[in-house]
């Protein structure tokens, strides 16, 4: 790789190069490398060429070739390289009447076409010139890669406007040409990898894990409620272990096979949506123990928020009642749940008279922080018995049903 000096190495070294190729052509010649503007008019040769570096671009091939340099405590492992490409913009000057400029044109695409590329003698004999003092410790020459030059292809209206807008001076024959690849690396310290103490292969075959139903133990369409024993069917579940995540967080599990693995929900899970995925297990060498590699289909659940229940009765407090004979009540509904409910997570009420066919919904009141108890403002509410419901996030509390399937509770009378 090569230091901060590389750039200016290759413009010295392009210059030296060229002068000795155009001298041979049309006599007395030189090439200078200044910028053409009529402020330093004085510098640019009377007949010759000039170099002006007037963009600097990061060649897209070679973007990455160093990623990663770090490791991840933030140490360096290796130097990072900057990987630049050089254009240039070639300009002819002489006696027009003697087509010096064309000439000097011809001169020079003849010369870059045939030798497109600096050697790396001519490299150290530039740094190694007295007059170029400043050159003194470029390592171009080292660097793994040649500079190699292009003719680039710029429109008439994009020539025209480098000179009038960025140069600001009058046009001169030109063309523009770019060198690649210049590899920059700061001279920073690094501290190397540590050694390999044993090198661990396993070859197995690819075998993706698939979920093709997450459903409660306890089956018969019953619901999944905080605690419960969850089923997860599916094939190619098992290798050398099974990793379960419920929403990216490892999960134990019960029992594992290939077609069928169960576990207990873990507490403090909450009411609504959740993700199941399954990570099939392989024993990478002499590991004792499988890690994760395969990754299932991600299925989803959605766990059912529960009344709690003191002495066989669901937690259902009704308050503060207003309103008498056919008027419609007013009140305050209080319900605990056997989960907490997080401040974010929207709560309603949902209050169902099956004879009267006469549904009510209400938001909870707004929590501070995460609680099992909810309370409801209720407005507008004709007097009789509901069954009660809580939805949590979309998920809704079940019913108790008797043998025909009929609700039977939990309940609540509005008096």
């Amino acid at each position: 790789m090569s230091n901060f000096r590389a750039v200016a190495t290759v413009t010295a070294t392009l210059q030296r190069v060229l002068q000795a190729a155009i001298q041979a052509d049309v006599a007395g010649a030189t090439v200078t490398t200044v910028r053409p503007s009529e402020g330093s008019s004085a510098n640019l040769p009377t007949t010759g060429v000039n170099l002006f570096l007037y963009q600097v671009g990061v060649n897209p091939h070679r973007a990455n070739d160093d990623l990663p340099t770090r490791r991840a405590d933030g140490g360096t492992m290796t130097r990072p390289v900057a990987a630049l490409d050089l254009y240039y913009l070639v300009s002819f000057y002489g006696d027009e009447l003697k087509l010096e400029p064309q000439r000097l044109l011809g001169s020079t695409m003849a010369f870059l076409h045939g030798q497109p590329q600096l050697t790396r003698a001519q490299i150290q004999a530039t740094v190694a010139d007295a007059s170029k003092p400043f050159l003194a410790g470029s390592d171009l020459a080292d660097q793994p890669d040649v500079v190699r030059f292009a003719p680039t292809s710029l429109t008439f209206d994009e020539l025209s406007r480098l000179w009038s807008v960025f140069l600001q001076t009058h046009y001169v024959l030109s063309t523009t040409f770019r060198a690649s690849t210049i590899l920059l690396e700061q001279l920073i310290s690094t501290r190397p990898s540590l050694p390999t103490r044993d090198v661990r292969l396993a070859a197995v075959p690819l075998q993706r894990p698939m979920i093709s139903r997450v459903a409660a133990q306890a089956g018969n369409g019953a619901p999944i409620t905080p605690g419960a024993v969850v089923r997860i069917d599916g094939s190619d579940l098992v290798g050398d272990g099974a990793f379960v995540e419920i929403d990216g967080a490892l999960t134990p599990t019960l029992s594992a096979d290939d077609d069928l693995i169960t576990l207990a929900l873990p507490v403090g899970l909450a009411a609504g949506p959740h993700a199941v995925l399954v990570r099939r297990g392989v024993k990478n060498g002499t590991d004792a123990d499988a890690r994760p590699m395969f990754a299932s289909n991600p299925v989803a659940f959605v766990l059912l928020p529960v009344i709690h229940k003191t002495a066989n009765q669901y937690d259902i407090a009704i308050s503060g009642v207003q309103g008498a004979g056919a008027s419609p009540r007013s009140a305050m509904v209080t319900i605990i749940l056997i989960l907490s409910i997080g401040v974010r997570q929207t709560a309603t009420l949902e209050l169902l008279n099956a004879q009267a066919a006469v549904a009510y919904t209400f938001l909870a009141v707004p929590r501070a922080s995460p609680t099992t108890q909810l309370a409801f403002a209720i407005a507008g509410v004709a007097a009789g018995d509901y069954f009660v419901q809580v939805r949590i996030d979309g998920a809704v509390s079940p019913l108790d049903l008797d043998a025909n399937r009929a609700p039977v509770s939990p309940k609540a009378t509005i008096p």
